[in-house]
Order: C-alpha cells, then sequence, then structure tokens
C-alpha cells in the first residue's frame, strides 16, 4: 500500500498550491506545438486551446506580453512558456511568452478542403437557399435536450413573449455518433407537416467538438431539405460547413431566438400601427361619414315628399277647422237672423198688410191716371202748336202768298247774287203772273218797294 508524501489531510485549495508548486518548479520553460482552437479574448487576456489530434492544453497570454503576430482560428502554432495551475479549477495551463507560427493544422486542413468540394458542387450557392417565414408558427429545434443552448433559445422566446410552438428533436452535438443523430432529428423534423422552420443550435467549442456539424453526410442532408432551416451554432468567430449550407446562419443559438423573436415582435408592433391607423382613419371616415349623412338628412327632410304632404295635409286641417268654424258661426248667425225674422213675421197680420198695399196699389194707379192724362194733354197741345207752325212755312202756304223770281231778258231765272238796284222782278202768284219795278238797296234784298 503507497503512503502518502504529505500525512496532513489538505484542502482542495492546498492540493491545487502544492501541484502548482511542483509543476512550476519542474516545467519552468516549455515550447509546445499545436493547433489553435476556440480562440476568445477578455479584458485584454488572450484564451485559446493549444491541440493535436489526440490532446489539447489550455494557453493564457496576459495583456502584459506584447504578441508580434496575430492568432488565428486554425492554424498551428509553437508557444514558449512555462506550466502553471489555475489553482480554482485544478487544470493544468500554458503561460505563453511568445508564439512561433508554422502553418495550418489538421482539423482546419479537413475543413478546407470539404469546404472546397461541396462549394464547387454549389451547395453554399445563394439561388439554393430558401426565403425563411416572416412569422414561424411552429418551429422544429435539433439540439441536446440539457444543453444551455436550448435553455437559452426558448429563454429568449418566453422574453419576448413569443406565440408560437416549439418542438425540440434531441440529439447529440457532440462525439463521434453526434453527426448520425443530427440526421435523424433533421428527418425527423421534416416529417411533421406544420413545421415551417427547422433550428439548428449549440454552444460555443473547439473545431474538433464542432466537427459533428462539418461531417458531408450531415451536410448534404441539409441541402436537400425541403423546409428553410436557421443555424445558430458556436460563437461569433465559429464556422462550420452547416453555417454555410443553411437558409440563414446567426452568430450564436440566443442571436437565433433574437431573430426570429424580433421578426415576430416587429410584426406585432408594425400590425399595431396598421391598427391603430386604421382605427385613425376609421374614426375620422365615420365622422366625416357621419356628418354628411347629418347634412344629407337634413336636406332629405328639407326636400323630402312627406314633409311637404304633412305640412299640406296640416294646411288642410287647418282650413278644414276655420271652414267649419266659419261655416258653424255663419249657420248660427243665420239660424239667429232667421229666428229674429220669424220671430218678428209672426208679430205681422198678414191680411192686413195684403189689404193696406191693395189701397196703396189703388192710390198709385189713380194719380198714375191723372198723370198720364195730364202729360197726353200737354202732347196733344206740342203737337197742334208744330202743325200750325209747319203750315205756316209749308209751300203751299208760301205759294198761297205769292213770290218773287229774277227773270233775264229772255225770261230764263236768275241768281240772286245778280241782283241789281232798280231792278225790274215778276211777280209769281196764283192769280197770275205780274211785272213789278223793284227798288233793292246795295248787297243783300231786305225788301221790295
Amino acid at each position: 500500500m503507497l503512503k502518502p508524501l504529505i500525512k496532513d489531510i489538505l484542502s482542495v485549495q492546498e492540493l491545487s498550491l502544492c501541484i502548482q508548486q511542483l509543476l512550476t518548479d519542474a516545467f519552468p520553460y516549455v515550447a509546445v506545438c499545436g493547433e489553435v482552437s476556440n480562440l476568445r479574448q477578455s479584458n485584454g487576456i488572450t484564451y485559446f486551446t493549444l491541440k493535436d489530434k489526440w490532446s489539447q492544453v489550455a494557453v493564457v497570454f496576459f495583456k502584459t506580453v506584447a504578441l508580434k503576430a496575430q492568432i488565428k482560428e486554425g492554424e498551428t502554432l509553437v508557444v514558449d512558456g512555462r506550466i502553471d495551475v489555475y489553482v480554482k479549477t485544478g487544470r493544468y495551463q500554458i503561460i505563453g511568452y511568445k508564439v512561433r507560427a508554422v502553418g495550418s493544422g489538421y482539423w482546419q486542413q479537413r475543413l478546407e478542403a470539404l469546404k472546397q468540394m461541396l462549394a464547387s458542387e454549389g451547395l453554399f450557392d445563394k439561388s439554393r437557399k430558401k426565403a425563411l417565414p416572416v412569422l414561424p408558427q411552429h418551429i422544429g429545434v435539433i439540439t441536446s435536450k440539457e444543453s444551455a443552448a436550448f435553455k437559452d433559445f426558448i429563454g429568449v422566446l418566453r422574453r419576448k413573449q413569443w406565440k408560437g410552438h416549439v418542438t425540440l428533436f434531441p440529439s447529440l452535438v457532440q462525439g463521434d455518433r453526434a453527426a448520425c443523430t443530427l440526421i435523424q432529428a433533421l428527418r425527423a423534423a421534416e416529417k411533421i407537416r406544420s413545421i415551417d422552420l427547422i433550428a439548428i443550435v449549440r454552444g460555443g467549442g473547439s473545431l474538433e467538438d464542432l466537427w459533428c456539424f462539418n461531417d458531408e453526410t450531415f451536410v448534404r442532408t441539409i441541402a436537400n431539405s425541403k423546409k428553410p432551416i436557421m443555424s445558430g451554432i458556436g460563437h461569433e468567430i465559429d464556422h462550420t460547413l452547416c453555417d454555410f449550407v443553411a437558409d440563414l446562419r446567426v452568430e450564436t443559438p440566443t442571436a437565433a431566438a433574437e431573430k426570429i423573436a424580433n421578426e415576430y415582435v416587429h410584426c406585432i408592433q408594425k400590425t399595431d400601427a396598421l391598427a391603430q391607423r386604421f382605427k385613425s382613419y376609421a374614426c375620422i371616415q365615420f365622422r366625416t361619414f357621419k356628418q354628411n349623412f347629418l347634412l344629407t338628412t337634413q336636406h332629405l327632410l328639407r326636400i323630402s315628399p312627406y314633409d311637404k304632404m304633412q305640412w299640406i295635409r296640416t294646411l288642410i286641417e287647418n282650413s278644414q277647422r276655420r271652414l267649419c268654424r266659419s261655416f258653424h258661426q255663419h249657420l248660427n248667425g243665420n239660424n239667429c237672423r232667421f229666428t229674429l225674422c220669424a220671430t218678428r213675421f209672426k208679430g205681422f197680420l198678414f191680411q192686413r198688410r195684403i189689404a193696406q198695399s191693395i189701397q196703396h196699389l189703388r192710390q198709385q194707379k189713380q194719380r198714375f191716371n191723372l198723370s198720364l192724362q195730364h202729360h197726353l194733354r200737354t202732347l196733344f197741345q206740342k203737337v197742334d202748336l208744330w202743325k200750325t207752325r209747319l203750315e205756316n212755312v209749308s209751300l203751299e202756304s208760301h205759294l198761297q202768298k205769292g213770290f218773287l223770281i229774277p227773270l233775264s231778258s229772255k225770261g230764263n231765272p236768275k241768281a240772286y247774287a245778280s241782283f241789281k238796284p232798280d231792278m225790274t222782278l215778276t211777280l209769281m202768284h196764283k192769280s197770275g203772273k205780274y211785272c213789278m219795278h223793284v227798288k233793292a238797296k246795295d248787297g243783300p234784298l231786305h225788301s221790295i218797294s
């Protein structure tokens, strides 16, 4: 039975400190050749893993060390430094002083060769990539069930209040059997019709840890998939062939969930904005329509035949009421007058009025006869007077009296204008014809001598 070199019971920290002291004393200087993997920086300190085909060791370069060459992922370097133990985890590491580049490593060479072959076949062409759905309703996630990548993916979707369904297709994400399980999970996801997006996610790791995502069969399966595929593997500096052949590559699993959720949130916000705009537009249009409707209704009320008929009907009813009232008033007045007249008529002695009328007519007849007789006597007197006057001026009366007529020496009558003084006139009488010497004055004939 082996006896301990240190007989006292040690704590874990004390054990780590003892090992640190032993390794520091035993390896004050080493030069190690290997391939750079899992390169990262934090607060000016550079961390990476130096590995070969069989083993790996952690390397740390503090910010006090000035690196002459830039360290790149996948290249082979010679690191000069010393062995130290990180007491907190009990892991040993190399504290580097300087690096020397010697060329690309084994895994990187395999990756580049496979990448060139698949690229030459057109598997990475943009024309082959499918458009991702804007709002996926059912997402199939291919990753390890207990991985932090899946928890981060689900956590982001929940935090963003993404509304949809997620189905996990568990698989290995590291090791020799990982590629087969990834292919099986992908084929299982493709069989579900409701899935409209497949997300392949995994956390960061070294190139050999992520090598299952560079498997040629798995890459060709992704290229032949009929559903859109999103790749979120490793960190920003990690690149696998799965990233190149997928329809969309995002840096990390968290970024993949952010991409899906942000598109959903953006669409929701856009939908809410459009809904608000539509609501505002609808309110404005409704107010405008309401105002137009009120104006049109008022206009229709002004020109409505029904209202005019109502107005005419009202006028007719008012006129009818006034006519009825006037008729009743007139009828009542006539009734009153008729009653008064009837009353007055009853007070008269009808026979007496008839006798008085007959007596009045007789008196009028006598007066008319007297007036007629008087008028006739007056007319007879006027007729006799006018008869006497007519007889006096008649031709027979003048012939009985006689008349003068001037005659020429030949016995022809002369005009009154040819009378001259001391002219001899011939007197024509019914008793005979006499020649008389008549002395007349100048001018009209006034007398005969």
